[in-house]
């Protein structure tokens, strides 16, 4: 019969060594792009690894032929590291930033990016003089245990578990076009004349299954019938399908909060004045962890702060 063995387990540095090296093979699960990264050879992984199962008495890893698979324990233990040295990572971030100074990462859309943030960066460094921004473009979400990213900005339906969120502002869609693509094809006041128009829109708001998504939606509500939708231009991004609109070659379906001031200007124009409630908005979000660093909480008020101006 096993005995159960209760002796405790003594944190001493071949077994943190041992504990570093299995997180980053179960990460990778690959001793090969584990020695890469820790600059070791693939056999001192392997010992490591093999070393580590003596000291906890169980195995980490089911080895088949070229192939590794965690075992039961092996992942319940790779949670338990991934949370212990996420914690570790934040403590030490906040003892190295006790006030609102240094730097932090902030990842944002392309398109937010260009036509909402960084006109009011100049704002933050007036009120943060000490605090330095490393601005990041994604269109995905961010992975915050594993990614150097302190606050990302999100375009969506707000349901983004385990993290702290902040709904900045809901968003308008909106037809918009140059002035003189609206002269030309009489659109002031006449929305049925969206039919006549070649369509600019970003598939990728959509997604795969219905790339027109977004002007099929604004139709609906706006009580038009629907145009052929397949008379248009795709691009995968906003800020495409916007340039593409200010060069005069259609007309674009654009996020209001993006395109007030091309609107002000007069750059661009919404001939139909009619504008529809989007189905997402956006979001400041961060780990709650972070909100422990006083840069990150500044970043985060800042944005609100924006929002409410």
């Amino acid at each position: 019969m096993n005995q159960i063995n209760d002796r405790p387990v003594v944190l001493n540095s071949s077994l943190l060594a041992g504990l570093h090296c299995f997180e980053c093979a179960a990460r990778h699960m690959s001793f090969t792009r584990a020695a890469d990264e820790l600059h070791l050879t693939q056999g001192a992984v392997s010992h490591r690894i093999r070393k580590l199962e003596e000291q906890l008495q169980f195995k980490l890893f089911l080895r088949f032929n070229r192939q590794l698979k965690l075992s039961k324990e092996g992942q319940q233990l790779l949670q338990v590291l991934e949370s212990s040295f996420g914690a570790l990572e934040t403590s030490i971030r906040d003892l190295r930033r006790q006030d609102v100074t240094g730097r932090l990462t902030l990842s944002s859309a392309p398109s937010f990016t260009v036509r909402w943030l960084a006109p009011r960066l100049g704002d933050f460094q007036q009120r943060h003089p000490g605090l330095l921004l490393n601005i990041e473009t994604r269109d995905r979400q961010i992975d915050f245990r594993h990614e150097p990213v302190d606050v990302a900005i999100y375009y969506g339906d707000g349901h983004y578990p385990e993290l702290h969120v902040v709904k900045l502002m809901d968003e308008q869609h909106i037809p918009v076009c140059t002035p003189k693509f609206a002269d030309d094809h009489d659109l002031y006041g006449n929305p049925e004349k969206l039919a006549e128009c070649l369509l600019l829109h970003d598939s990728s708001s959509s997604g795969k299954e219905d790339v027109y998504g977004e002007w099929r939606y604004w139709c609906q509500q706006a009580g038009l019938p629907e145009p052929d939708l397949s008379f248009s231009y795709c691009f995968n991004r906003t800020a495409l399908s916007i340039a593409s609109a200010e060069n005069g070659q259609g007309l674009a379906l654009g996020k209001y909060r993006l395109l007030a001031e091309d609107l002000e200007s007069g750059r661009l124009v919404a001939p139909f004045d009619i504008s529809v409630p989007a189905k997402q908005s956006y979001y400041a979000v961060c780990h709650p962890d972070r909100l422990g660093q006083p840069s990150v909480r500044a970043l985060m008020k800042w944005l609100e702060g924006q929002v409410e101006e």
